[in-house]
């Protein structure tokens, strides 16, 4: 018979006791609410961005190295909004289209079940 890709040929093993069942989620309750506090604390953070813009257009026109005050600013506009979506750009060689190859091999075998290229 032909030969297998590397660690096909093993037999399953048996999920554990522990794994999760099949047609049940993991997960009932979805995800946990947000508490007032953390409520309480992005309202916070997006009434403090006029701020924080200042801070960033401050050390940005006056050029001094003020990393820790930059950070800071930072922190405060990204629990507010979040981090920037960074896109994700996905082509093939040269920016052309990727390109999917799909590979279809038959084995001629013997009425023995065994591999007639053997």
């Amino acid at each position: 018979m032909s030969q297998n890709r590397q660690g096909t040929d093993k037999p399953k093993r048996a999920a554990p006791k522990t794994a999760f069942k099949k047609g049940v989620s993991g997960n009932p309750g979805g995800r946990p609410k947000r508490t007032p506090e953390e409520l309480d604390l992005i309202a916070a953070c997006k009434d403090r961005t006029p701020a924080a813009l200042a801070v960033i257009e401050s050390i940005m026109l006056e050029g001094e190295n003020e990393r820790n005050k930059l950070s800071a600013a930072m922190a405060i506009i990204e629990r507010g909004y979040g981090k920037p979506i960074q896109p994700v750009e996905s082509s093939g060689p040269n920016g052309g289209p990727i390109e999917n190859v799909t590979r279809i091999e038959m084995v001629a075998l013997n009425g023995d079940g065994t591999d007639r290229a053997a």
